[in-house]
């Protein structure tokens, strides 16, 4: 009943969403890169527990979202 395949063409037919794409995928590669840069340069008190803890599920939800909807 539904085809639920890859079919890029929907991303390039319509202009809203190439440019939400466009956007997407290199905003998630330097939010990643600067949460590497943070959790490198600072540290908690202790010295071993994570300084930004859960946002890291954060961005990995964010490339999961960028996934599925490629």
């Amino acid at each position: 009943m539904f085809d639920h395949g890859f079919d890029p063409g929907y991303i390039f037919r319509h202009p809203v969403f190439l440019v939400t794409f466009i956007i997407a995928i290199p905003s998630w590669i330097i939010a990643f890169a600067s949460q590497c840069a943070a959790e490198a340069k600072y540290s908690s008190g202790d010295g071993r527990t994570p300084v930004v803890n859960t946002l890291w599920f954060a961005i990995w939800v964010q490339l999961a979202v960028i996934i599925h909807l490629l």
